[in-house]
């Protein structure tokens, strides 16, 4: 359950950090764009629609099998994300400037010419991240609730009104009760 869980939040971080570099491009493009190509995103598309795929199964069997979830509180998580993402947007950009340049002039490219409304962008992805989180583990739970077994009674259910009648014959009309059995019991010596 450790390993859905896992692959849930690898897909969030995913989505989220597609998500990030692609409106921090669209919201404040710079020269560097047309240094760099940022094709290779879209080439990203089917993975990150496969890590979905997973984390809706990861959610479904976390869900069957009864798994609590997390439980942090909303605020941490929303930090959590933030920070995660950024990190990642960071680091893209890193690799990025390495690739197209040879040099580390990505990380100062990432901060620079429109790069600080990443860190916004971050923590408002990093929100959603973690509503998004918080929304699959309800279901999670609700799934849980519809899978349970039902509990298992240690006591018969208590009697409530009169007893009914009982079915067969009656005992002073049975003929034992008169003695007009057909074979007498056996005589004793």
């Amino acid at each position: 359950m450790r390993a859905a869980h896992s692959v849930r939040l690898a897909a969030i971080l995913a989505v989220g950090a597609f998500a990030l570099h692609q409106l921090r491009y669209l919201l404040a493009p710079s020269a560097e764009i047309a240094q760099r190509s940022h094709g290779y995103m879209t080439d990203l598309l089917a993975p990150i629609a496969v890590l979905v795929l997973a984390a809706t199964i990861a959610t479904l069997l976390r869900g069957t099998e009864g798994a609590s979830p997390a439980g942090a509180p909303l605020g941490r998580r929303v930090a959590l994300f933030g920070a995660a993402l950024l990190a990642i947007y960071v680091g893209q950009e890193t690799l990025e400037g390495l690739m197209a340049a040879g040099d580390v002039s990505g990380f100062v490219a990432s901060i620079t010419d429109g790069g600080s409304l990443a860190l916004p962008l971050a923590f408002a992805s990093g929100a959603l991240g973690a509503l998004l989180a918080r929304a699959l583990e309800v279901i999670e739970r609700a799934i849980a609730i519809v899978h349970a077994e039902p509990p298992r009674r240690s006591r018969p259910p208590a009697v409530r009104g009169r007893a009914l009648p009982a079915r067969g014959p009656r005992l002073a009309t049975s003929p034992l009760a008169f003695g007009l059995a057909r074979r007498p019991p056996p005589a004793l010596a």
